[in-house]
């Protein structure tokens, strides 16, 4: 059980900007803007500059709600959740754990850091999606965990993960990436899945193998939210200026973010013009407006939280 401990926060009169809010609920400041977009978790005022204050008792939520995930509950179930809630659930005693978990496994790297760990039973071990999916149909029974190792987690390897665990009949998924967004790591969490960024270790891997939640019913949806293009934040001006101007930021990553946004906006731009000579040609050019939208949409994001997090005023 979690410690009274675990859950002070500070005063209740305290207002605090995004970075040190997230810092003393032990939560990335991605993950706080995907939870507050998506799930409402809290409503902290903004100022005149458009930067928001949070309060102690914002954080003592917010604490809450990430340990409450680390223990295997998903976001979207617990988002709506009232404190005295929370709390009631952060001191209950955690799920009884997966024991002798049965895995079908996509990665080599991942499958031999479990290897001579007790109580974890490989069933299948693939090279990449490509082929578990292959051999999805004639994987053994009884699934307990699918353990996917990724080298690059986008929407489209998201929501490959949980449709090969719909045909595996797999109750619990869990994936380890190298790089990738939190928008879409958040969109498996709120599938139900367990997610950890790379380096893990034999032995947490299957100590959180055995706490992996039960996937939720309809885990694509959530997936599918993450695929979505929106309409652009930053107008080519605004992007010019950002490109421009000087960065608190020692490695020009303001600068760099500016120009990836207004090259993945102007090559979606080119993409809806291009002509079509045939209906293939039409539903490539689609596609392709498609991901450089989607693209244009994740970077945007980083874009507009570093604007945020310099305290810049746009013009």
């Amino acid at each position: 059980m979690l410690d009274a401990s675990d859950v002070v926060a500070p005063p209740a009169s305290a207002r605090l900007r995004s970075g040190t809010a997230a810092r003393l609920a032990g939560v990335a400041v991605a993950t706080l803007r995907v939870w507050e977009r998506r799930y409402g978790v809290v409503a902290a005022p903004k100022t005149p500059t458009g930067q928001r204050l949070y309060t102690g008792h914002d954080v003592q939520r917010l604490r809450l709600l990430k340990q409450l995930t680390v223990r295997g509950h998903a976001i979207g179930t617990i988002a709506a959740l009232d404190l005295e809630a929370l709390q009631a659930m952060a001191l209950s005693a955690p799920p009884t754990p997966v024991t002798n978990p049965k895995l079908v496994v996509v990665g080599r790297s991942v499958a031999h850091k479990l290897s001579g760990i007790a109580g974890v039973e490989v069933l299948a071990l693939h090279d990449d999606l490509d082929l578990a999916e292959a051999h999805a149909d004639v994987s053994a029974a009884a699934t307990d965990v699918l353990l996917v190792q990724l080298p690059s987690l986008q929407p489209a390897s998201a929501e490959r993960v949980l449709a090969l665990a719909a045909r595996l009949q797999a109750t619990r998924v869990m994936v380890v990436y190298a790089f990738g967004t939190e928008p879409v790591a958040e969109s498996l969490r709120a599938a139900g899945a367990m997610v950890r960024r790379e380096p893990v270790t034999g032995r947490e891997l299957a100590r959180l193998l055995s706490l992996a939640p039960a996937l939720a019913a309809t885990p694509r949806a959530a997936v599918a939210a993450a695929q979505e293009v929106a309409p652009r934040r930053f107008t080519d001006e605004a992007l010019a200026w950002l490109a421009e101007m000087p960065s608190n930021v020692s490695c020009e990553c303001p600068r760099h973010l500016a120009e990836l946004v207004a090259q993945l906006a102007g090559f979606e731009r080119y993409s809806i013009e291009c002509s079509a000579r045939s209906p293939a040609d039409a539903a490539l050019h689609q596609q392709l407006t498609h991901l450089a939208g989607t693209a244009r949409t994740l970077f945007e994001r980083a874009l507009q939280q570093v604007v945020i997090d310099e305290g810049i005023a746009m013009p």
